[in-house]
């Protein structure tokens, strides 16, 4: 078993905005899955080539797309290609999945009503893991350094910009003694910082959205609004599901789906406003994370196969509490060190 166990050891570096662009790679495979179902709603669902008899489907442009992001990952050495790459990777990998229907039907049904909801588990999953797999593994003080160095290589290109600069150097702050460290930071504080490429810019748009949640989760009205959105999403899943079934389409699975979800979360939120009276903050917002990952992992995946437009709404409202929630636990545990 010890030596399978050798054989199948990964020794990899993580990378300190893995979750940044993981959740690039998300946010452009989701918004070009609407964009394009809003395109061809729009336009009587065309076929690429016509009446020749040939049929494009955008599961290739999507692999062309996926393909490019791979050159530049291959092509690049640093860090710098990696959010351009994860933009247009979900790009690609977003339109590749949009097909979902036609690879699980025998009659290449690209409306298979199911397929929505086999979207958004792939792509909660895919968020939720990344997010698990960071808080439970947060970094090393080598992954730090081993992260620094690999900055260092645009910088010695000319490629660093003057944010990335100040923020490796911020991280190496904080790290004990380890190999190397002190020579890395004499070299980046050497090295003249640029403005943001392109790509780069990026990273400072979710960095400033970070910074947003954190400044939300410090406020003292931050908790009791937690509280009311979870009870409000909670509320607005059930009327949805009431003004659905009186019309007939939801099947008895999504709306068995919606109400265990909803009881679910609503339990946790309440539970969550109890602990905060007698245990205080940190445990009242454990509580909410997991009423917002019921929400997202139950309530919503049910309610996308009955209404997508509702569970799209859902998901942004879940998605805001998510960052607003683990802000907040980020915010206590820093507070306790």
């Amino acid at each position: 078993m010890r030596p399978l166990t050798r054989l199948l050891h990964l020794d990899l570096v993580r990378s300190a905005k893995a979750v940044q662009h993981l959740t690039t790679f998300v946010v452009a495979a989701v918004s070009t899955i609407l964009l394009t179902r809003l395109y061809l709603a729009l336009t009587g669902y065309p076929q690429i080539g016509g009446d020749s008899g040939l049929h494009m489907a955008h599961v290739l442009p999507g692999g062309l797309l996926m393909l490019v992001a791979m050159w530049l990952q291959f092509s690049c050495i640093g860090p710098g290609p990696r959010a351009a790459a994860a933009l247009v990777g979900g790009a690609g990998f977003g339109l590749f999945l949009d097909e979902v229907g036609k690879f699980v039907t025998s009659d290449n049904d690209y409306f298979f009503e199911p397929a929505a909801a086999i979207v958004y588990v792939v792509f909660t999953g895919f968020v939720v893991g990344a997010r698990s797999w960071r808080r439970r593994r947060p970094l090393s003080d080598a992954e730090v350094v081993a992260g620094a160095a690999h900055v260092l290589v645009d910088g010695i290109a000319g490629r660093l910009s003057e944010p990335r600069r100040r923020e490796v150097l911020r991280s190496l702050d904080g790290i004990g003694d380890v190999p190397a460290a002190t020579e890395l930071r004499s070299l980046l504080e050497r090295i003249e910082g640029r403005p943001p490429a392109a790509p780069q810019r990026l990273e400072t748009v979710w960095a400033a959205v970070a910074r947003g949640f954190e400044r939300a989760a410090s406020s003292r009205f931050a908790l009791p609004a937690m509280g009311f959105l979870l009870l409000a999403q909670t509320a607005g899943a059930a009327i949805v599901l009431l003004a659905l079934r009186r019309s007939g389409d939801p099947h008895g699975l999504a709306i068995a789906g919606v109400l265990l979800g909803a009881a679910g979360s609503l339990v946790f939120t309440l539970v969550g406003l109890l602990r905060g009276r007698r245990r205080g903050r940190r445990a009242a917002v454990e509580s909410f994370q997991r009423s917002v990952l019921t929400s997202l992992l139950v309530t919503q995946v049910f309610l996308f196969a009955a209404s997508q437009f509702a569970a799209t709404a859902g998901l942004l409202v879940d998605l805001a509490l998510l960052g607003l929630v683990n802000a907040d636990l980020a915010r206590t545990r820093r507070a306790r060190r």
